[in-house]
C-alpha cells in the first residue's frame, strides 16, 4: 500500500525525530511503501492555507498519489476540532484513509470509521456550543449598553475635514487620497456637510 507520512512540530526547538521512529516501525511492520513525507514546523492553530506541507499533502491526495496518510497523533493535523475534522473530512471524501499511531486509529477499519463519525458529531456539538455562547455574550453586552456593527467612517471630524479640503479647491479623488477614504465616502461626507451648512443658514 502506498502511504504518505505527515509529521509536525510547533516550534524550531522541537524535532520530529521521535515521530519518524515510531511511524517508521509501523511502516516496516505493515509492509507499506512511503511515497511522500510531509514535514513542517508550524503551529497547529494555523489553517490549511497557512501550512505549506499540509496544503501540499491535500493537493497530492486529490491526485491520488497515495492511499493512506499516517500521522503520529491526531493533534498533528490541528489544535482545534474544526481544523482536524476539516482535514479528515477532505481525505475521507477522496477515499484516503488515516492511520494515527498514538490513538491506534485506522479509518480503514470499522473502529476507525466509528471514530471518524464520532469526531464529526463532537465538531457539530462544539459549533452549537460556541454559537450559543456567542448569543449569550452578545445579549449580556447589549444589556450593558454595548453597540455592535461596523464603526461609522463618516464622523463629524471626517465631514469637517472633507468640507475644508473641498473648499480649498481639491477634487473628490484628491481628498479621498489625502484622507485614505474611498471617493463615495468623500461625496457623502461633503454632502452631509453642505446639508448642515444649509440648516444653519436657514
Amino acid at each position: 500500500m502506498k502511504v504518505a507520512m505527515y509529521t509536525r512540530v510547533s516550534t524550531g526547538h522541537q524535532t520530529t525525530d521521535n515521530q519518524l521512529i515510531d511511524l517508521g516501525e509501523v511502516v516496516d511492520r505493515q509492509g507499506w511503501t512511503v511515497v511522500e513525507w510531509y514535514d513542517e514546523t508550524v503551529s497547529g492553530t494555523k489553517g490549511v492555507e497557512d501550512r505549506e506541507a499540509l496544503n501540499r499533502l491535500l493537493q497530492d491526495a486529490r491526485r491520488k498519489k497515495f492511499e493512506k496518510v499516517i500521522i503520529w497523533s491526531v493533534d498533528r493535523l490541528g489544535r482545534s476540532l474544526k481544523n482536524i475534522i476539516g482535514v479528515i473530512s477532505e481525505l475521507n471524501d477522496l477515499g484516503i484513509d488515516i492511520f494515527s499511531y498514538k490513538q491506534g486509529i485506522d479509518t480503514s477499519t470499522t473502529m476507525g470509521k466509528s471514530f471518524f463519525h464520532m469526531t464529526s458529531i463532537f465538531a457539530e456539538i462544539e459549533n452549537d456550543l460556541r454559537s450559543e455562547r456567542q448569543k449569550i455574550g452578545i445579549k449580556r453586552a447589549l444589556e450593558k449598553g454595548a453597540k455592535f456593527g461596523r464603526k461609522k467612517k463618516i464622523t463629524t471630524k471626517v465631514i469637517d475635514e472633507a468640507i475644508r479640503l473641498r473648499d480649498s479647491g481639491l477634487s473628490y479623488r484628491k481628498i479621498a487620497d489625502v484622507m485614505y477614504l474611498n471617493v463615495s465616502t468623500v461625496h457623502k461626507a461633503v454632502k452631509l456637510g453642505e446639508e448642515e451648512r444649509l440648516k444653519k443658514v436657514a
